[in-house]
C-alpha cells in the first residue's frame, strides 16, 4: 500500500506549530483532535505532543475513550453534547463534559451522588453558530441550577466562531461581544479558571479572541493548514503533511480522444497520458477534475478529465514521466487549502478526505 499512495505525516513540525502558538498567544492550548485528527492519525500524533499541549478537544465519548486508552495525561473534554447514558462513563474516567442542557445536567447531579464523584464541565452558549449552547435568556437560570448542585466542577465556559476566518470580522465581533456579556453576567457568582472561544481561524484573525481569555483551541494549524489562504500572511507555519502518488500507467493518444467519465475532457493536440494512483476514493475530490495540478518533480501537471474512485489522469506532454514516478498531490508549497478553494469547502473536508484507510500513513520524527 505504501508504494501506491502514501501521506507523510511530520511529528517534529507539529511540535514546532503548537510551539511557535504557544509563543504568540502565550495562552493554553487545546489541541483538537477529532474525526482521528481530521484523518491523520490521532493515535500516532497525541502521544508525541502530550508534553506541549494543555487539553485535548474530541467530538464524542469514543474518541475521548480512544485518548484514554493510549495513556494520554492531560485532560480531554468532549466538545460535543452528550447523551444522558454517557454521563457515567465520562465521570468515572474524568473526561470532561460539555454542558448546556437539562438532561445531561440530570443525569450528572445523579451520577454524582451515586458514585460520590464531581463532574468535571466547562458549559457551552451559542453566541451565533446556533449548534449546540446555552441561549442568552436560557443561560442565568440554567446556571442557578448548576451551583445549586455542589458536585460539579465548573471549569471552564466556552463558545464558537461561526466564520472567524472570513475577512469581514463584523459577526465574529458580534460574537465576542455576546460572549463577553455571558461572562459579565456571572462574574461576581463564580470564578471560572479557563474561558476559550478562539480556533485557528480566530488566533489568525481575531486577536481579541484569544488575548483576552485563557484557551486557544487548534486543530488546522497543529498540521499547519490554514482555514483560509490569506491567513498565512499573519504567521507562518510549517505544513506538517505531504501526500504522494505514483504512476501506474502511461499512454500517448492523438488530437480528438475524450478521457474518463462523462467526457468532461478532448484532448486539443497529441497529449502523454499519466495515470496516477489516487482518485476520489483517497480524498482526492471529485469536484477538483480538470480544474487542479499535481506535481511531477516539481512540475505542474494538470489533471485532465474526472478524477475516478481509484484513479487520475495528468497531462505529461513533453515530460520525461515513467511508470513508478512519483506524484506530489499536496504538501507544504501548495495543496489543502488551494483545494478548498476549488471546491468551495472548507480545508477540514478536504483533509478528513485524505483520511481513507487505503492512504499510508507514514509518521515522520
Amino acid at each position: 500500500m505504501r508504494n501506491r499512495t502514501w501521506i507523510e505525516i511530520n511529528i517534529k513540525k507539529i511540535r514546532r506549530n503548537i510551539e511557535k502558538i504557544k509563543r504568540f498567544t502565550g495562552k493554553k492550548i487545546l489541541a483538537s483532535v477529532k474525526c482521528n485528527l481530521y484523518g491523520m492519525g490521532v493515535e500516532e500524533v497525541a502521544k508525541e505532543i502530550d508534553d506541549i499541549v494543555d487539553f485535548y478537544g474530541v467530538a464524542c465519548l469514543d474518541e475521548a475513550m480512544e485518548l484514554k486508552n493510549l495513556n494520554i495525561k492531560k485532560p480531554i473534554l468532549i466538545m460535543g453534547s452528550l447523551y444522558p447514558k454517557e454521563v457515567k462513563e465520562c465521570i468515572l474516567n474524568d473526561i470532561r463534559i460539555t454542558l448546556c442542557n437539562d438532561e445531561v445536567l440530570n443525569e450528572i447531579v445523579k451520577v454524582c451522588k451515586k458514585y460520590q464523584k464531581r463532574a468535571i464541565v466547562h458549559i457551552k452558549v451559542d453566541t451565533g453558530m446556533g449548534r449546540i449552547g446555552l441561549r442568552e435568556k436560557e443561560f442565568l437560570p440554567f446556571m442557578e441550577k448548576v451551583y445549586k448542585f455542589g458536585g460539579i466542577e465548573i471549569e471552564g465556559i466556552f463558545s464558537h466562531f461561526a466564520n472567524a476566518e472570513n475577512r469581514d470580522k463584523s459577526y465574529s465581533y458580534y460574537q465576542l461581544a455576546l460572549f463577553d456579556k455571558f461572562l459579565k453576567s456571572i462574574e461576581n457568582k463564580i470564578k471560572i479558571p479557563l474561558k476559550h472561544i478562539a480556533n485557528s481561524a480566530g488566533i489568525l484573525n481575531i486577536p481579541e479572541s484569544y488575548k483576552n481569555f485563557d484557551m486557544v483551541r487548534i486543530g488546522l494549524l497543529l498540521l499547519g493548514v490554514y482555514p483560509a489562504r490569506y491567513l498565512s500572511k499573519i504567521i507562518k507555519f510549517e505544513c506538517a503533511i505531504s501526500c504522494f502518488t505514483r504512476v501506474s500507467f502511461i499512454k500517448e493518444v492523438e488530437k480528438g480522444v475524450p478521457l474518463s467519465y462523462g467526457l468532461t475532457f478532448t484532448t486539443k493536440r497529441k497529449t502523454k497520458v499519466a495515470t496516477c494512483c489516487i482518485g476520489y476514493g483517497d480524498g482526492l475530490r471529485r469536484a477538483l477534475s480538470n480544474k487542479y495540478f499535481l506535481k511531477w518533480k516539481n512540475e505542474k501537471l494538470r489533471i485532465i478529465g474526472n478524477i475516478c474512485m481509484d484513479q487520475t489522469l495528468i497531462d505529461a506532454t513533453g515530460k520525461n514521466v515513467k511508470v513508478g514516478d512519483v506524484i506530489k498531490v499536496f504538501g507544504n508549497d501548495y495543496g489543502i487549502e488551494k483545494m478548498a478553494e476549488i471546491v468551495k469547502t472548507c480545508p477540514q473536508e478536504i483533509l478528513c478526505g485524505f483520511g481513507s484507510k487505503r492512504i499510508n500513513k507514514i509518521y515522520v520524527k
